[in-house]
């Protein structure tokens, strides 16, 4: 089925970085949108829609930092998730865990910040593992990421026509079984990744037609 990926970044009213992406699927409009607010390359705050033929499931993520101080790594983390017996709440703790909103887009601020912890961390992202499971969808899930740049010398294929000062990140992570290659240029964007499945085979993906403002310096 074709598959519609688009993201926007900008601010908002409050001069907050919004980042709104959605994946959607076939004629209906079926899939998932988030819009999240990031500080420095932290998702602080992101709401989640899932939509499908079943019906629409909703949650809300956000840091929870001490009173009068802005949010940061570490902070609990607040969930809230519509499901078959109406809303839920957990309150979860921060420290070493990072939010991470599921959508490609905010794979380069987390590589980044991961390539700067040695044993990596874990992340706390809605569950869309089994959509069939409504109890559990967009429910907190947590597992650990790892991520290491690679050398700059590294021979891997076509890297060198995404662009110049991309870099390299080995990636180890919950659906990584085995280690992807993922691309990130210099304003935080992952710009491609080698994925390899658990068939054998390799998955090459690519962002093409990439519009940008100038006045956006980065994502992180």
């Amino acid at each position: 089925m074709p598959v519609q990926d688009d993201w926007q970044l900008g601010r908002d009213e409050q001069d907050r970085q919004l980042l709104i992406s959605r994946r959607l699927v076939g004629e209906q409009g079926h899939g998932i949108e988030v819009r999240a607010l990031m500080d420095a390359g932290l998702v602080t705050e992101c709401r989640v829609t899932w939509k499908d033929e079943v019906d629409e499931v909703n949650a809300h993520y956000r840091l929870v930092p001490d009173n009068g101080q802005p949010p940061h790594m570490g902070n609990p983390m607040e969930a809230e998730w519509t499901g078959p017996n109406g809303l839920q709440q957990s309150l979860i703790e921060g420290h070493n865990r990072l939010l991470f909103p599921l959508m490609r887009i905010f794979m380069g601020p987390l590589l980044l910040r991961l390539c700067d912890m040695e044993f990596g961390c874990e992340v706390v992202a809605p569950d869309i593992v089994d959509p069939s499971q409504r109890g559990k969808l967009l429910a907190p899930r947590v597992s650990h990421r790892r991520a290491t740049i690679m050398p700059g010398d590294a021979n891997i294929q076509g890297v060198h026509d995404l662009g110049p000062d991309i870099t390299v990140f080995s990636y180890q992570g919950d659906e990584a079984e085995r280690d992807a290659h993922c691309f990130v240029d210099p304003r935080g964007v992952l710009v491609g990744y080698d994925w390899p499945s658990s068939t054998g085979r390799l998955w090459q993906v690519r962002l093409r037609d990439l519009e940008w403002a100038p006045e956006l310096k980065s994502l992180c």
